[in-house]
């Protein structure tokens, strides 16, 4: 609970100051700017960098803006930090990528759901407006409401009509006269470059003008209170305590939590949610309480279970493991306040559904990751913290079992044949057409999928890539399902990008053109999966399958922090579709390492020589045979994680075997 905003608020004062007092040079013999209607407002913004040209003079403001550029603009007008992978539509490799995280990080920007954004669709005035209005809350300025004067107000979105207004009244973003003296606003109007350099130029201006509220410092201004629920969700004030210790023995009732100028800072039981400090788009997750080494992150609004609480940190549960956080970080949220809450379910198929609680909208959105374990019923809700080990809503533990595909090494192999995997590839494609055709207007995108779909015919070059770069061809046919939304994005139908590499914010046609998607996926393995994720000494290891928070690629691919269940929730249902013969006879066994730093040897024995070391506690192994040694240890022969070596051996008491899901 250190002053970080009286910082952020001089470094922007600074900012804002120097964007507004930016001087013309005289003449614009070279550009397209010169004559515009917005013109000071778009140089200062290029001036500052929030805008970015197309070449030596050329700014185009009278085109268009794209959702994902005017996030990216607002971004770099607040110097947001760099944000990890949101959107399963906004490649991790894009330009767009790391504007649009930061803004969603920080809760300025919302997708049409939690796992797609739209990037290329044109930002209307309406969507805009919200954005600024989310922007001045980020910032924590607070605006009263305002009242819509314009003569199209019923043709605003509900969910932005206040946004709108609140704008309109400050000036942010101006309406166009009608002959009668009245304004309309045309909210369905799509922003210009121009437009949104004015937009965020006069925001600027008004955030210059505001007063940002100061961080109260250890203790608060009022000291440490004891706060008492009532069954109404009203809170009752104590005394003032002195110190943290002090408030905390006081707190006794079960209804009691201690807090800082009204912020819960304890509490006896409850969820914690991440909440960004104000300059941050993340949460940093701990893996002690000295708070010195963050080993992954969270965006806003992501759930963890609350341990303890001292005044220097957050003791919780992510995923399975347990981790600390930063009072500044998060939001604690005893019982009795919680609204909503993630669960899982069991649905008609027998299949393990997630329901995911939204904070903001306050509601719920759901996916299916796999077959549910066998001790769950229908009809019922339970709640786990690792996706694994599940607890019923009294909080007993009934029983534990794992995903499959959610902890498969990417080095196994799949039975699939590439005739097999086209079968699947030509069912959901002709599913995702059959969407199309009952409602082609909310399922546009489908339009064509059988014919035009960059993943049709995919599965002859999946299997020739499982040799090639010694990586699952289901894991990979799952990721560019999942990241190029079945091989419909602009990108995977323009340039054969499944993955969106090299594309870039203000020019997409620099985004890498390959002759075909097997060249993009040959660019993921060589670029992302065999250099630094699956490769044990790889700079971003932490177990070579999708993972959670806790272990694999989700630690540090993806923020959304069920990215790598979402994964596996694809790679089921073309299992299940074809068969189900990759978890039958020909299923791996799977464990995780026990304890960090495991040495992997190229043989068993201690004397033998190391392959490599695996550093993390947790990463998922497939455990191929177990032989006795000399050395009186038993050791698990292993598939290698490293492209240098097949097999590699682990002492078997180094390795937990995980039960899974049958």
């Amino acid at each position: 609970m250190k002053k970080k905003i009286g910082t952020l608020a001089l470094t922007f004062g600074l900012t804002v100051s120097s964007l507004l007092s930016f001087q013309q040079p005289t003449a614009f013999a070279q550009d397209d700017i010169t004559g515009s209607a917005l013109e000071t407002e778009m140089r200062a913004m290029i001036a500052a960098d929030v805008i970015q040209g197309y070449g030596e003079g050329i700014y185009k403001p009278a085109l268009n803006v794209t959702r994902g550029q005017f996030a990216t603009f607002i971004s770099r007008a607040l110097k947001l930090p760099e944000g990890p992978h949101v959107y399963s539509d906004v490649p991790l490799s894009s330009g767009l990528a790391t504007g649009i995280n930061s803004a969603a990080a920080a809760g300025i920007i919302m997708g049409y759901t939690p796992s797609t954004f739209g990037p290329n669709d044109q930002i209307s005035r309406e969507q805009a407006a919200a954005m600024i209005d989310r922007a001045f809350n980020y910032m924590q300025i607070v605006r009263e409401d305002a009242v819509l004067n314009f003569s199209d107000s019923n043709e605003i979105n509900t969910n932005f009509k206040m946004s709108v207004a609140k704008n309109s009244r400050d000036g942010l973003i101006k309406g166009l006269a009608n002959s009668d003296g009245t304004y309309r606003f045309l909210p369905k109007k799509t922003a210009t470059r121009q437009e949104a350099a004015a937009f965020i130029y006069r925001m600027l201006n008004k955030m210059a003008e505001s007063e940002i509220p100061e961080d109260p410092g250890d203790g608060g201004t009022d000291g440490y209170r004891v706060a008492t629920i009532q069954s109404t969700g009203e809170k009752t004030y104590s005394k003032v305590y002195t110190s943290f210790e002090a408030a905390k023995t006081a707190a006794t009732g079960s209804n009691q939590v201690v807090t800082v100028n009204e912020q819960i800072v304890e509490m006896p039981a409850g969820l914690v949610w991440s909440k960004p400090a104000l300059g941050s788009s993340l949460t940093y997750i701990y893996k002690d309480a000295s708070l010195s080494s963050a080993f992954t992150y969270l965006p806003a609004g992501q759930e963890m279970k609350y341990i303890e609480a001292t005044e220097n940190y957050v003791k919780v549960i992510l995923a399975g493991r347990t981790v600390y956080v930063k009072h500044d970080e998060v939001s604690l949220v005893p019982l009795q306040l919680i609204e909503g809450r993630n669960y899982y379910s069991v649905n008609t198929n027998g299949e393990l559904v997630h329901t995911i609680y939204d904070t903001v909208k306050k509601s719920y959105v759901s996916y299916t990751m796999g077959f549910a374990p066998s001790f769950l019923s229908q009809g019922q809700k339970y709640y786990s913290w690792d996706g694994g080990q599940f607890m019923n809503t009294s909080g007993n533990v009934i029983g534990t079992a794992y995903q499959y595909f959610n902890y498969l090494p990417a080095r196994t192999e799949t039975v699939y044949t590439a005739e097999e995997l086209n079968r699947y590839i030509d069912y959901i494609l002709a599913e995702k057409q059959a969407l199309y055709n009952s409602n082609p207007t909310t399922y546009a995108k489908y339009k064509d999928a059988t014919i035009v779909s960059k993943i049709k015919g995919l599965g002859t070059y999946l299997k020739e890539a499982e040799v090639k770069h010694n990586i699952n061809a289901l894991l990979i046919l799952g990721m560019a399902m999942h990241e190029s939304d079945f091989g419909m994005s602009k990108y995977a139908l323009e340039r054969n990008n499944l993955f969106g590499i090299k594309a870039y914010d203000s020019n997409t046609d620099a985004a890498q053109t390959f002759a075909s998607p097997n060249e993009a996926i040959d660019a993921l393995a060589n670029l992302y999966l065999n250099k630094n994720y699956i490769n044990p000494v790889g700079a971003h290891a932490n177990g070579a399958a999708t993972g959670n928070k806790a272990r694999g690629f989700n630690v540090k691919y993806a923020s959304d922090p069920y990215w790598g269940q979402k994964i596996a929730g694809h790679m089921h249902r073309v299992d299940m579709y074809l068969g189900k013969k990759d978890r039958g006879a020909n299923a791996y066994r799977i464990g995780e390492t026990a304890v960090e730093g495991v040495n992997a040897r190229v043989m068993p024995g201690t004397e033998s020589a190391i392959a490599y070391k695996n550093n993390n506690l947790g990463s998922p192994v497939a455990i191929l045979d177990s032989v006795k040694h000399t050395d009186n240890y038993e050791w698990d022969k292993i598939m290698s994680d490293s492209a240098t070596v097949n097999e590699v051996y682990i002492r078997a008491d180094l390795i937990k075997e995980l039960p899974i899901v049958k």
